[in-house]
C-alpha cells in the first residue's frame, strides 16, 4: 500500500512539471475536479449500480486530514468539486479521501447504523485536459463509528 501512495504521489509531482506550462497561461497549477455518486448503503466497496443514490449528502475532500473541498449531493446523489491544483498538490501527497459524515438514516430510515462513508480518489493522471484533472471514487465503503 505505502509503495502505491509514494507511486501516485510521483506522478502527480510529475504532472505538477508538466503542468508548469498550464500555469503559466492559466496562472494557477491546474484545476482538479472531482464527480460521482454516493451510495445509500453500508458495507465495503459498495456497487452503485445496485445501490440505491443518496441525495443531499454532504461530502467532503479530506487531505493529511485536512478539509480541502465540499460539495452537496443532487437528487440523483452526484456531486462535483473543483479544487486548485496549486493548494491541493501538498495535500494530495499526504494522501486524499471523499467522506460522507451525514448519517445514513436521511436516506433510509432502516439504515440506523451510525458512522461514514470513505472513498480514496482514483483516475489517470494522463486525463489532464486544459490544466484539468478529472478524478472520482475508487469505491465507497461504510465505516461504522465506535464510541
Amino acid at each position: 500500500m505505502a509503495s502505491k501512495a509514494v507511486l501516485f504521489a510521483a506522478a502527480v509531482v510529475a504532472a505538477a512539471c508538466v503542468l508548469g506550462t498550464a500555469e503559466a497561461r492559466f496562472g494557477k497549477l491546474g484545476r482538479l475536479v472531482i464527480t460521482g455518486v454516493v451510495p445509500c448503503n453500508t458495507g465495503s466497496l459498495i456497487d452503485i449500480a445496485t445501490s440505491p443514490v443518496f441525495p443531499n449528502a454532504d461530502v467532503e475532500l479530506r487531505c493529511a486530514g485536512k478539509l480541502v473541498a465540499g460539495a452537496t449531493t443532487n437528487t440523483n446523489g452526484t456531486f462535483s468539486m473543483e479544487v486548485d491544483m496549486t493548494s491541493a498538490l501538498a495535500a494530495f501527497i499526504g494522501g486524499c479521501t471523499l467522506v460522507v459524515d451525514t448519517p445514513l438514516i436521511k436516506c433510509n430510515a432502516d439504515l440506523t447504523d451510525v458512522g461514514t462513508l470513505v472513498s480514496y480518489l482514483q483516475g489517470p493522471l494522463t486525463r489532464l485536459l486544459g490544466g484539468i484533472f478529472h478524478l472520482f471514487p475508487a469505491g465507497f465503503s461504510f465505516h461504522a463509528r465506535r464510541d
